[in-house]
């Protein structure tokens, strides 16, 4: 069964053995640092998956709050056009208010001969 070997062969067996140990060891090295690798970057992708998530939700409330502001802006603005007349009419009184307080003081003035300084 067992054929004889010779010192020559027993060592060329021994050193085959050997590198195929080294071998196998740095495989499982290898192995090992790729399992850590994807085990940190899984945790970093989850990491973001889940800023993004908040992210995610932080910009659907703000659209929501936009969406809010701008509706209650447009109602204002729709209010301030309606009131645009009488803004307009108060402005136009207080434009003749300014001239008829002008004229009874010019007339004051000529009145009490008082000339006005400067």
């Amino acid at each position: 069964m067992w054929e004889a070997m010779d010192t020559a062969d027993l060592l060329a067996a021994w050193r085959d053995a050997v590198r195929a140990a080294d071998m196998a060891e740095r495989l499982a090295r290898e192995a090992a640092d790729r399992l850590h690798r994807a085990d940190t970057d899984a945790a970093a992708a989850a990491e973001v998956a889940e800023l993004a998530r908040k992210a995610a939700g932080a910009a659907a409330r703000a659209a929501e709050r936009a969406a809010g502001v701008a509706a209650e802006a447009a109602l204002l603005a729709e209010q301030l056009r309606a009131q645009a007349p009488d803004f307009d009419d108060a402005a136009a009184g207080a434009r003749a208010a300014e001239v008829d307080a002008r004229a009874a003081y010019d007339q004051s003035v000529i009145e009490d001969g008082n000339e006005p300084t400067a």
